[in-house]
């Protein structure tokens, strides 16, 4: 990430996997929430990660303070979306909530103090220092508009109260700038992760050119507050996102998570066009993880080096779910760490 060559391809992954991680805790399984124990088997098993599940957890459903409902799988969780029931109701409710925001948009944020901060602080910690933990950032959070409500009822709403998305990313993005100014002097994260999901297996969510009017210009502030404080910024979105790679890049990104093979991202092609990328993912795990073979994955690890030209993190295309047996996953490892540039 800092533009040097490594003496071998890093390895950068999620691990939602049990086998996976038993095999690097010395045998023992993960529990249910064994956070410390999932992370000393994640950091003997890859070289770096973000913010995710590290253990299992205990299957329930909880309520929001909203009222609305978790529900806790093994390695997920599903959040039931807000009903408004009509585009009127949504413009009403969300007035009154973006009210107060108008109101503090420019106040000073004191990160340092923040649970959610001190929380990545101390996961980052469990790792240890040759551990490359990425720090999940806010940013203008297209994502959360409309995970909120899911995506047909976000349509409805993003033709008829479009002011009021705009404005949703507009204090979102100053948020983040002012959270961003608000990281204490020795903060120790040396990048970030951008996690927004904003395209589908065919192609963008919402047309190129609104999001370049709209959307980049608000992302280009927040990267460019993060780079004034020296981090990275991995960018992750699932999905076909050729058609707005020039608009990340120029808005600033430095890395590119998880290139999703299966939705038509090809690591050559993205590299010949954006040769200071760096890729973070890239090895399929829609068919060839869970259903290929050791060799065919080592092959696949190897070529992905190469014609990428180093310039890459390697990893699933998503995340290393339980599908995946261990011996492929082994072998997606072994085949990076055995590369010698």
């Amino acid at each position: 990430m800092a533009g040097e060559r490594p003496d071998r391809a890093p390895l950068f992954d999620l691990l939602p996997n049990d086998a996976v991680l038993q095999h690097f805790n010395d045998g023992i399984p993960v529990g249910i929430s064994e956070e410390k124990a999932g992370a000393r088997a994640i950091a003997a098993a890859i070289d770096g990660s973000r913010e995710s599940s590290l253990a299992p957890s205990e299957e329930r459903t909880e309520r929001t303070e909203d009222g609305r409902s978790i529900r806790a799988e093994r390695w997920t969780a599903w959040r039931e979306r807000i009903d408004y029931g009509s585009s009127e109701a949504y413009a009403e409710a969300k007035q009154s909530q973006l009210a107060p925001r108008r109101k503090s948009a420019g106040d000073a944020v004191d990160t340092a103090a923040s649970d959610y901060y001190r929380r990545q602080r101390e996961v980052r910690s469990w790792f240890g220092d040759d551990f490359y933990y990425l720090m999940s950032a806010p940013h203008a959070g297209l994502m959360g508009i409309w995970e909120e409500v899911g995506l047909e009822a976000f349509s409805y709403y993003f033709f008829d109260c479009e002011d009021l998305i705009i404005e949703q990313l507009d204090l979102n993005a100053e948020h983040a700038c002012r959270w961003i100014e608000g990281l204490p002097p020795d903060d120790p994260f040396e990048a970030v992760f951008i996690g927004e999901d904003i395209a589908f297996k065919n192609g963008p969510m919402i047309r190129v050119s609104w999001l370049a009017q709209h959307y980049f210009p608000r992302q280009a502030r927040v990267f460019a507050a993060l780079h004034a404080r020296g981090k990275k910024i991995i960018f992750h979105s699932d999905g076909n996102l050729n058609a707005i790679m020039d608009g990340l890049v120029e808005a600033g990104i430095d890395g590119l998570n998880p290139v999703e093979i299966s939705a038509g991202m090809d690591l050559a092609d993205l590299h010949r066009r954006y040769p200071h990328l760096v890729f973070a993912g890239g090895i399929d795990v829609s068919h060839l993880l869970p259903f290929g073979n050791p060799q065919q994955v080592r092959d696949t690890v190897v070529e992905a080096i190469e014609v990428t030209e180093g310039q890459i993190l390697v990893g699933s295309s998503t995340e290393v779910f339980n599908i995946v047996p261990l011996a492929n996953f082994l072998a997606m490892r072994e085949a990076a760490m055995g590369y010698r540039f």
